[in-house]
């Protein structure tokens, strides 16, 4: 079967790869946008998990066919399983999923094992992943992190892998903005002591891989950190977070697409959920009155902060509670985003040169300086954010110097 696809072109897929794709399991991804609320800020941001899973696979057969270019031995066997994981590698993600499960630990992470293996035995897909002869192959891959061979693995779920090489290209592709990385990458795959690397016996090859941190980079700041992304995503995964006080389950949620959830969001009748969701789909956000930066407070700040109230709903209501009621707001208004440490994990991609393998960022102590510019870069992303209505904007400031006793960056950044 050919599919034609925006990003890469014609891509090619086996039978068994077809059934699976057919299954309602996988077709609900096509109501599962990719980057979220992205297109409140990029309207051509409306791609879905549906193509990125077939985008990945096909990245996955190509890093495949230049490791047999390079003398490795990998049969047909290896290659379906491998192609099947990568197409089904974001089967168990859930509509805005991102927002409460890594930014507001409402839910275990969508790759956990105990949702891989839900999603992956549930009926027609299931059936599809048995007739391929696969299935527990494909279910040990994306679920056992001491999968053998751990090249296969990784080419799926690593740092540099298919699902990156898709995603990039795709995300600045929809977005819209001039960015992409040499094709070049490619050809630089090989297998070093059982591990996916990258050979670097061309001095070219190093330019490569800091292309792509850079472009992560670019994305990360353009696009995922943007921060009327951030607030939208933090409106909805509050309104998730009131619907879980009211009974509303992990499970309850598998089965939706990102309109579905929003509708069943709706129909809980709930006022301050039905306001932050038509806040949400309306594009009448909540503005940025307080702003901390790990530029200012550090990391041991930045740490501190996170400790505090990424890891603690309760924290975060208090919080949220104490800014409402010295505005004069209900508290649903007020919402205290602050995600978790964030570190571009695509900088320590296994490599290989004539010393062994080893990380591109080792030592971890003193990486070499050109991948620590990037990581840095990457680090100084972090923001937390308290966001109120826009007319509660000038007074919900001087509130939130109070309570975190920081001065507001909110200025500089804008400046």
């Amino acid at each position: 079967m050919v599919i034609r696809d925006p990003v890469h072109g014609d891509l090619q897929f086996t039978e068994s790869e077809r059934r699976v794709m057919d299954s309602r399991q996988f077709q609900r991804l096509r109501g599962v946008r990719q980057t979220g609320t992205a297109y409140l800020v990029y309207p051509g941001c409306v791609h879905t998990r549906f193509e990125h899973s077939l985008g990945t696979a096909a990245m996955a057969r190509r890093i495949l066919s230049v490791l047999r270019d390079h003398g490795e031995c990998i049969t047909d066997e290896q290659e379906e399983i491998v192609a099947i994981s990568a197409l089904v590698h974001d089967i168990a993600h859930l509509p805005f999923g991102h927002t409460f499960e890594d930014e507001r630990k409402l839910f275990p992470r969508h790759d956990s094992a105990d949702r891989m293996r839900h999603f992956l035995l549930q009926d027609q897909l299931g059936e599809a992943l048995a007739v391929s002869g696969h299935r527990e192959q494909v279910l040990n891959l994306l679920t056992n992190h001491e999968f053998e061979p751990q090249w296969m693995r990784q080419i799926v779920s690593s740092t540099v892998d298919a699902d990156l090489l898709d995603y990039l290209r795709r995300d600045a592709y929809f977005s819209g903005l001039q960015q992409n990385y040499d094709d070049r990458i490619f050809s630089t795959f090989t297998i070093a002591d059982g591990q996916l690397a990258i050979n670097m016996s061309k001095l070219s090859t190093r330019t490569e891989l800091l292309n792509l941190l850079r472009l992560r980079y670019f994305l990360t700041e353009r696009v995922y950190y943007h921060h009327a992304k951030v607030a939208s995503g933090a409106m909805i995964a509050k309104a998730v977070e009131i619907a879980v006080g009211e009974g509303l389950t992990e499970q309850d949620i598998y089965p939706l697409t990102d309109g579905a959830l929003l509708r069943s969001l709706i129909r809980r009748e709930n006022p301050a959920i039905e306001r932050l969701i038509r806040g949400v789909v309306h594009r009448q956000l909540l503005k940025r009155a307080y702003v901390l930066s790990a530029a200012e407070i550090g990391r041991k700040g930045r740490d501190e902060l996170i400790a505090t109230y990424n890891r603690s709903i309760e924290a975060r209501q208090n919080v949220e509670t104490e800014v409402a009621a010295a505005l004069g707001i209900d508290a649903d208004q007020v919402i205290l985003y602050c995600p978790d440490i964030s570190l571009i994990k695509e900088a320590r991609v296994i490599t290989a040169t004539r010393a062994g393998v080893s990380r591109l960022n080792e030592p971890l102590d003193s990486p070499p300086s050109d991948v620590r510019a990037v990581e840095d870069q990457y680090e100084r992303l972090w923001c937390l954010y308290v966001f109120v209505p826009e007319s509660y904007r000038d007074q919900a400031g001087p509130v939130c110097e109070k309570i975190f006793g920081e001065k507001n960056a909110l200025a500089a950044l804008k400046s």
